[in-house]
């Protein structure tokens, strides 16, 4: 009898371990904090490109209308995945000026997850892993966008 309730309290208790860790999986995987339905532009100056498991960060230097700036942060995919993309640690560098679409974080601070990011050059990356679109079909439309001087998706009526 003892055995079986050993075996009983065991079972227990690797079901609540594996409840507890799918569930952290689960959160770690969510865009919730990022207003998906929202698309914006912003251009700045590269501070960081922090290449690390398990997304990748960028921050940028924004200039504000005073002339002062604000510190920008950015995610987006995995490093595995933006290698495949031919995006790795040295494609963004520090003083690099770069224009990016991004999905902004629903509580407002300076920041969101990049859907795509263009360089100084016009070369435009898909650094995006679903918390914002970064494809090709959505760079095309913002080239079109962009030619009009558009801003945000809003602006369009997305």
């Amino acid at each position: 009898m003892t055995d079986m309730k050993n075996l009983r309290l065991k079972l227990l208790g690797s079901l609540l371990a594996a409840m507890l860790l799918g569930s952290g999986a689960y959160a770690h995987h969510s865009f919730a904090q990022f207003d998906q339905s929202k698309q914006h532009i912003i251009s700045g100056e590269v501070v960081r490109w922090a290449f690390n498991n398990p997304h990748v960060w960028l921050y940028i230097n924004v200039p504000n209308d005073d002339g002062s700036e604000t510190l920008w942060g950015f995610e987006g995919s995995g490093p595995v995945n933006l290698l495949r993309k031919n995006i790795n640690g040295r494609t963004f560098q520090p003083g690099d000026s770069i224009t990016l679409m991004h999905c902004p974080l629903r509580d407002g601070r300076p920041g969101g997850h990049i859907g795509w990011a263009q360089l100084d050059g016009g070369e435009f990356l898909d650094v995006s892993d679903g918390g914002c679109d970064g494809d090709e079909e959505t760079i095309e439309q913002w080239k079109l966008w962009l030619a009009e001087g558009i801003q945000s998706n809003a602006e369009v009526g997305e």
